[in-house]
């Protein structure tokens, strides 16, 4: 399985998890008790679908099978996705204020999230490198994807925000992953198997 797909496997997963998380904690046919159930529910299903994602894409940075368990750093990669779990609700309760303010605040705070997961894509220590510079221009596009997304789903338009929020995802995940791989072969001590 080449790259191209790998990427698109682990794209595909973490797409799933954000469009079921937005129907669960947006959906209008709801009463009030069950909001809590909802947005308990959505937030869950999104913290395992990025982690899920986040799994993956270690194994397709460190030329993995795509599929392999044994060596991921779960729990370096489970905060990780707790955190970026928890960056999608604060951009949610944002867009419902201001969309250019949730819009920039997802993708600034993006740029710590992917600079940490970046770090444990290269062995280190999660909060290692606190800012990463070259995490800057896939967050901007995640952000702006997600901006898309939440606008063409509010007019009704699910699909196309799908497809953006695909699109846009599919190039962030690439970047990252050229990213991550950066440094990560040169030096010849480091097995791409370490965790």
């Amino acid at each position: 399985m080449g790259d191209a797909l790998r990427v698109a496997v682990f794209t595909v997963v973490e797409v799933v998890a954000l469009v079921i998380w937005l129907a669960l904690v947006r959906g209008e046919a709801r009463t009030f008790q069950m909001d809590s159930i909802s947005i308990v529910t959505g937030l869950g299903i999104l913290a395992v679908g990025i982690t899920i994602e986040h799994l993956l894409s270690y194994n397709v940075i460190n030329k993995r099978p795509l599929f392999k368990l044994g060596g991921l750093p779960v729990g370096k990669k489970l905060v990780v996705s707790v955190i970026e779990t928890g960056i999608w609700a604060i951009w949610l309760i944002l867009a419902d204020f201001n969309a250019l303010v949730a819009a920039v605040g997802l993708a600034v705070l993006l740029i710590f999230e992917h600079s940490f997961s970046d770090n444990v894509f290269k062995g280190r220590g999660i909060f290692t490198r606190l800012l990463n510079v070259r995490t800057v221009g896939f967050s901007l596009i995640e952000a702006a994807g997600a901006a898309v997304w939440l606008a063409l789903v509010g007019a009704g338009q699910q699909i196309a925000g799908i497809a953006a929020l695909l699109i846009t995802s599919l190039i962030e995940h690439t970047m990252a992953v050229n990213l991550g791989r950066s440094e990560l072969f040169m030096d010849p001590g480091r097995s791409s198997s370490s965790s």
